[in-house]
C-alpha cells in the first residue's frame, strides 16, 4: 500500500464519521462465476456455473499445460455441446481488459503459474517498480501521466514554504492525472473504508470492474482494483493469494460469458515484503539530534518530514543533508539514503557511499567509500561483457536487463529518476528502512495493523508482475514500456469530466 492510501484511510474515515457513515458500506454486487472447481479431470477443470449441482462448463488444457478450449455442456448431460478456442481470436478483433492490481509480488504469481494457474495467459514477466515503490508513482509511470506534485496529498512545497493539503480536494472529487486514464477505480473515500473492511470491498470491486468492461465503449478497458492493497496490507501473503483468486474468478467469468472472445492482461504496481513492521520514531530522532521538526523551512536547523504511511520509505527536507544523513544512519533500522550532492546522486548506507552520475542519458555507478548497492561484481561483469563505455556509463537497457534479478534491481536509473522528476517536489533526502521496520505517521497505527508493507528499493518491495493473453510479452519489461507492449500505439488521453 502506498503512503497516499494511508492518508486516504484517515481522511476517509474522518469524512465518513462526520457524514454519519453514509456511503461507507461496500456495494452488494458480486461476481456470479463459481470461486471453486466442481470437478477436476486430467486435462480439464469443470465448473457448475448455474449452481444447480451439475457441472456445465469446462476449460481444457493442451499437452503444454496451456488453456486450449472453453467447453459448454448446455443440457448438462455430460456431453460437450459447444467448444471455443481463445487462441482463435486475433488481438485486434476482440476487447482487451487491462486489469491493474495493487501490491502483488512477482514471485507469488510466478509460483501460481508454475502450479498450473492462469494458464490462459503466457507466463508472467517481471516488472520493477520505480522508486519510491508506491502505487501513485508506479501507475503514473505505467499510464504515462504527468508527475505528481508530491508523494502524499499533504506534500511540502519548498517554493511556498508550506505543506499543501490536496487531501480535501480529493475528498470532493479531484482525481490525479493517472487516475483520469482509468475506466474504473474506487473512490477516494471508499478506498479509505476498504482498508477497514477489505474483503467486502474487494469482492465488490471485482463486480464493479466487470460491469465497467461490459459497458465500456472502448476496445481496450483499463480498470484498477485499489482494495487489493488493503487485502495484502491486512493479511500479508494470504491476502495476496485471495486477490489472485479474485482475479482468476473475474477472468473466468469474462471468458465464459464471451466464449473466449476477449483478451485479458493482468499486472500489479510493486512488490510487498510480507513482513510485519515496527514503526520508527523518526521525528524524535531528529529532535534528539538538535533538529527543529517543523512544517516550514525557516532556519538551517529546520527539518520537514514527509512520512508517507507505514511503509519502508520516507523523506525529509533539510539544509544539512550530510548531517541529517549521518544522524539517520546512526540508527541500524535505517537501510539506505539518497540525495543530491552537486550533480551527483549519492547513495549511502552505514557501510559506505557511492555516486550515480549521468552523461548523455547514460548512467554510471561510482563507489566512493563503499559499495552500498552491492554492485562491484556486477560492474566488473559489465566491463568484461563490453556493456559499458570507456568511462563506465551504461544504457538504461543494460542497467535494467542486467540487474532485474539483483537484490537492488535497476537501482541507478530508479534512484536518479526519484531525485529528478518522478515527483515535482522532491525531499532533500529519501531514506529507506530495513524490512521489519516502517517510517510512518504514528496516527496510522491506531486504525490499521500492517501484516505487510513496501516502499524501498530492494527486490521484495519492488518486483511485481505482468501477464497477458496477447502473446506480446517476451521478457521482463519496464513500467514505462508495458502499456505500449500490451497495446502498441495505445493512447489514454484522460477523462475530462
Amino acid at each position: 500500500m502506498a503512503g497516499m492510501k494511508l492518508h486516504r484511510l484517515l481522511a476517509g474515515i474522518f469524512f465518513c464519521a462526520g457524514s454519519l457513515l453514509v456511503g461507507c458500506v461496500a456495494p452488494s454486487p458480486r461476481l456470479m462465476f463459481p470461486s471453486s472447481i466442481a470437478r477436476l479431470e486430467a486435462n480439464a477443470e469443470w465448473f457448475d456455473v448455474n449452481r444447480n449441482g451439475r457441472p456445465d462448463f469446462a476449460i481444457t488444457y493442451d499437452a503444454a499445460g496451456r488453456v486450449d478450449e472453453l467447453c459448454y455442456d448446455d443440457n448438462e448431460d455430460g456431453v460437450i455441446d459447444r467448444r471455443y478456442r481463445p487462441a482463435d481470436y486475433a488481438n485486434e478483433k476482440v476487447p482487451h481488459l487491462i486489469l491493474l492490481l495493487d501490491s502483488i509480488p512477482y514471485q507469488t504469481v510466478a509460483d501460481r503459474y508454475a502450479s498450473g494457474d492462469f494458464r490462459w495467459c503466457d507466463a508472467p514477466q517481471k516488472m520493477i517498480a520505480p522508486f519510491p515503490s508506491f502505487t501513485e508513482i508506479c501507475y503514473t509511470d505505467i499510464l504515462g501521466a504527468p508527475p505528481l506534485f508530491g508523494v502524499v496529498d499533504t506534500y511540502f512545497d519548498p517554493r511556498a514554504n508550506s505543506r499543501q493539503k490536496l487531501m480535501w480536494e480529493r475528498l470532493y472529487g479531484y482525481e490525479e492525472p493517472w487516475e483520469r486514464r482509468l475506466h474504473y477505480e474506487i473512490g477516494y473515500k471508499e478506498l479509505a473504508w476498504a482498508f477497514v473492511h477489505p474483503e467486502n470491498w474487494f469482492a465488490s470491486e471485482l463486480a464493479m470492474a466487470k460491469s465497467t468492461v461490459d459497458e465500456s465503449p472502448e476496445r481496450v478497458t483499463v480498470v484498477y482494483i485499489g482494495s487489493a492493497a488493503a487485502m495484502v496490507c491486512k493479511h500479508g501473503k494470504a491476502g495476496a493469494e485471495t486477490v489472485m483468486d479474485g482475479a482468476r474468478q473475474l477472468c473466468l467469468q469474462l471468458m465464459y460469458e464471451r466464449r473466449g472472445a476477449i483478451k485479458i492482461s493482468v499486472m500489479a504496481d510493486h512488490g510487498h515484503n510480507y513482513t510485519a513492521s515496527k514503526n520508527l520514531p523518526i521525528e524524535k530522532w531528529a529532535k534528539d539530534a538538535g533538529f527543529h521538526v517543523a512544517n516550514s523551512m525557516d532556519s538551517d536547523d529546520d527539518a520537514v518530514f514527509e512520512l508517507y504511511g507505514l511503509v519502508t520509505c520516507g523523506g525529509v527536507y533539510t539544509r544539512k543533508p550530510d548531517v541529517m544523513a549521518s544522524m539517520l544512519l546512526s540508527h541500524p533500522e535505517i537501510d539506505q539514503l539518497f540525495y543530491m550532492r552537486q550533480a551527483d546522486a549519492i547513495v549511502r548506507t552505514a557501510a559506505g557511499s557511492a555516486a550515480i552520475q549521468s552523461k548523455n542519458g547514460r548512467l554510471r555507478y561510482v563507489p566512493i567509500d563503499g559499495d552500498p548497492l552491492g554492485y562491484k561484481p556486477l560492474i566488473k561483469s559489465l566491463q568484461t561483457k563490453g556493456l559499458v563505455d570507456t568511462d563506465g556509463y551504461a544504457t538504461d537497457e543494460v542497467w535494467f536487463n542486467q540487474t532485474v534479478d539483483h537484490e537492488q534491481p535497476n537501482a541507478p536509473r530508479r534512484i536518479w529518476d526519484a531525485l529528478h522528476g518522478k515527483i515535482v517536489n522532491v525531499p532533500t533526502i529519501l531514506f529507506t528502512t530495513h524490512d521489519g521496520y516502517s517510517a510512518g505517521n504514528p496516527l496510522f497505527e491506531n486504525v490499521i495493523t500492517m501484516a505487510s508493507t513496501h516502499g524501498s528499493l530492494n527486490q521484495l518491495n519492488s518486483a511485481t508482475f505482468v501477464m497477458s493473453m496477447t502473446g506480446r510479452l517476451k521478457g521482463p519489461v519496464r513500467h514505462e514500456d508495458v502499456m505500449n507492449t500490451l497495446e502498441p500505439g495505445i493512447r489514454l488521453p484522460g477523462r475530462k469530466d
